[in-house]
């Protein structure tokens, strides 16, 4: 079992599985990621993303973009107090450049990778195979999972009905 996440990196293809209410290989991602929210939302942690989760979530997978509405409710819901933002600069992109070398990565998943460390977050939380199957000697990079042990804080349960449209979580 995962040590709890003490600085967790969430990578965009969790928020988009979140969106889409994905279950895959009856692995119900939506429900994994809902609980990481809550988790942070209750004060256990805070999460970081950097802008490349910006830009990717503006649609769903094999989907057309969202509407205006859709989309200015996503980007609002990254301004939560405990979802923190790692900025990118020359140096970040020039790290994401090795990355893309060494581990093979898309230039996106190794700017997520760069800014994960630039953050020093102690995890990197992906659905995404390639990135996940990446063994690097700073930051553990896996799949998000349900950990329970040692949860801080208290309050209600988020609701992703509460931010998103209807038919983006149906």
């Amino acid at each position: 079992m995962a040590d709890q996440y003490r600085k967790p990196y969430l990578e965009s293809s969790v928020f988009i599985s979140w969106i889409k209410g994905e279950i895959v290989n009856g692995i119900d991602r939506k429900s994994i990621v809902e609980h990481v929210l809550n988790s942070a939302k209750n004060a256990a942690y805070y999460v970081f993303i950097s802008p490349v989760v910006l830009a990717e979530v503006h649609k769903r997978r094999g989907s057309p973009s969202l509407t205006d509405e859709e989309n200015g409710r996503i980007l609002k819901f990254f301004e939560h107090e405990w979802i923190k933002m790692i900025d990118i600069n020359r140096d970040d992109g020039e790290k994401a450049n090795l990355l893309c070398r060494q581990y093979s990565l898309t230039p996106n998943d190794a700017l997520h990778l760069a800014c994960a460390l630039k953050g020093g977050c102690d995890i990197l939380l992906s659905w995404d195979e390639r990135l996940v199957s990446v063994v690097h000697p700073s930051i553990r990079i896996e799949q998000p999972q349900i950990i329970t042990a040692g949860a801080a804080g208290a309050g209600g349960q988020f609701l992703l009905g509460d931010m998103l449209p209807r038919e983006l979580i149906e």
